[in-house]
């Protein structure tokens, strides 16, 4: 197998942009590629002693991140061993780490982790109202324990394979054992999380496949559209990595998307190859979806299963309704070269695609260019790069028949980026939020305004939700309709923010010898009195 890496990995290198060298040896592996993961575990801790655990940080944890670089090289293996006929998984065991503000302030001191993002300063509960996370009566978080009260300072991020049995991999439980025994006593563990993909690989609860429409990066991904040298797969645009990851060029909204902006400053010099890390414990009421979509599929003279594409904006197999407006066709919907390959300008009246589609939300491509100056290039400078996992069992026919969850199931959201407000925070709140967005729509042929509606899958209202068009007009019907969601079908119920270091901040910054001047607890002690 190892023989035929070098040319496969010649021909990749190949179509790499080179226009940007990235620093892949600094940058945690999970940020811009992904850690190669069948579980996940998510390790959130407190930081007790900070000065045995910076020790802990510099003498063995940095030494054990799995970097950018090393799952590039995985990357490669993997593939090399599938052109081979090889399908046999490789037992690739993965680490990252990443820091609240609260748990930096620990690491640095007074003053060492300031000018950081505001949303990321303020931490995730602080946050949680503005982008209407469901909260009780009183304004509390019905949060899992430690996420709403600030008790997290870190998180450990351990990636592997599933056995031949379809059991976590033994290497994953000896890492997650060898991490927790090199942090001793310096740290304690506030909450877990295991995540694992579902049998129906790459496709989330709800059922539709997933992580499609991940931007590509300049100076990462190879280009595979023959007809445009500035994207990815087809589709999929590359990006400068300064939406991701800090150091680099970014994306400039004065200009066209291909065109790089320069650097930003740092606030601190050692956020240099860093990313901003979003976490979100997503509960899918998977039961009460399908049984919604029966109901009203029903009301609308729908197919259920439209009408879940409709919501969606992509048919369960992945196939975008842009391409495929009545019926799936899961050729295209499986197919990386194809499943991604459109755009929405070519859509003004959502005859294809309703705007409040979760895709269209989320994403709306160049659906801004006829509305706003360089309307594409805006829309890059709001992207996130996902690496997230599904968590929970698989729906049981007794929970499928009454369209009642009995059990926790869902994602565990993860998503990077460089700007947790103009990016994760801006999408939530300003897209998959405002019912007004997208802007300035009319129907065909008059001057009525139309409100898209709330984004049917993740859009958070205080009160009921709606959304425009879910019966399809495709080709030139003019029947109006409205679609009323009472009720979530995805609530969060846990969120963090972190800072994910590059490994030369690990061994030096954020692991110096002598103690911080503002601990974690002390931090804590100060929100908890600022909230009452």
């Amino acid at each position: 197998m190892s023989a035929s890496v070098p040319g496969f990995s010649a021909v990749i290198a190949s179509k790499i942009d080179r226009s940007v060298q990235l620093r892949r040896s600094e940058i945690q592996g999970d940020v811009l590629i992904g850690l190669q993961k069948d579980v996940e575990f998510f390790i959130f801790f407190r930081i007790e002693d900070a000065d045995a655990f910076k020790r802990v940080v510099r003498d063995h944890l940095a030494d054990l991140v799995t970097t950018t670089e090393a799952v590039r090289s995985r990357e490669l293996q993997i593939a090399a061993a599938k052109e081979a006929g090889d399908l046999e998984r490789l037992p690739f065991v993965g680490f990252n780490l990443g820091f609240t503000h609260q748990g930096l302030g620990a690491l640095v001191g007074e003053g060492g982790a300031d000018g950081m993002d505001p949303s990321f300063m303020a931490g995730a509960a602080a946050r949680a109202a503005d982008l209407n996370d469901p909260a009780g009566q009183d304004g509390t978080l019905a949060w899992k324990p430690g996420f709403a009260d600030g008790g997290i300072d870190g998180v450990f991020l351990l990636t592997g394979p599933l056995d031949c049995k379809d059991a976590v991999h033994p290497l994953l439980v000896e890492k997650r054992d060898d991490v927790l025994a090199l942090a001793g006593g310096s740290i304690s563990i506030v909450h877990e999380e295991t995540g694992r993909v579902r049998p129906e690989r790459g496709h989330e609860h709800f059922g539709f496949r997933d992580g499609i429409s991940n931007p590509g990066v300049r100076g990462l991904t190879p280009n595979q559209n023959p007809a445009d040298g500035d994207q990815g797969a087809p589709g999929q645009d590359l990006l400068w990595p300064g939406e991701f990851v800090f150091g680099y060029p970014v994306q400039d909204p004065e200009k066209p998307f291909t065109e790089p902006g320069d650097p930003p400053g740092l606030p601190q010099a050692w956020m240099r190859d860093g990313s901003y890390m979003v976490f979100r414990r997503l509960k899918q009421l998977v039961p009460e979806f399908d049984a919604f979509l029966d109901e009203r599929g029903e009301a609308l003279g729908l197919d259920p299963a439209l009408l879940g594409a409709r919501m969606v904006g992509r048919w369960k197999s992945g196939a975008p309704v842009m391409i495929a407006p009545l019926q799936d066709e899961p050729a295209i919907g499986g197919a990386p070269l194809l499943n991604n390959d459109f755009e929405f300008g070519s859509d003004p009246h959502q005859r294809r695609c309703p705007y409040a589609a979760h895709i269209r939300k989320t994403y709306p491509r160049d659906d801004l260019a006829r509305l706003i100056p360089n309307g594409e290039g805006v829309v890059q400078t709001h992207r996130i790069m996902r690496a997230g996992i599904p968590f929970g069992p698989e729906v049981t026919e007794a929970e499928a028949e009454s369209g009642t969850s009995a059990a926790e199931r869902g994602l565990l959201f993860v998503c990077y980026q460089t700007s947790i407000v103009e990016q994760f925070e801006f999408i939530q709140k300003d897209w998959s939020n405002a019912p007004g967005f997208l802007f300035d729509q009319t129907r065909p042929g008059s001057d009525e305004a139309v409100e898209p509606g709330h984004d049917p899958i993740i859009g958070q209202a205080s009160g009921a939700r709606e959304m425009d068009e879910p019966v399809p007009n495709y080709p030139f019907g003019s029947r109006r309709s409205t679609l009323a969601m009472p009720n979530p079908f995805v609530v969060p119920d846990a969120a963090a923010y972190f800072f994910m270091p590059s490994i030369f901040a690990l061994r030096t910054a954020l692991s110096e010898p002598g103690p911080a001047t503002v601990t974690a607890s002390a931090e804590r002690k100060g929100r908890a009195e600022a909230r009452t």
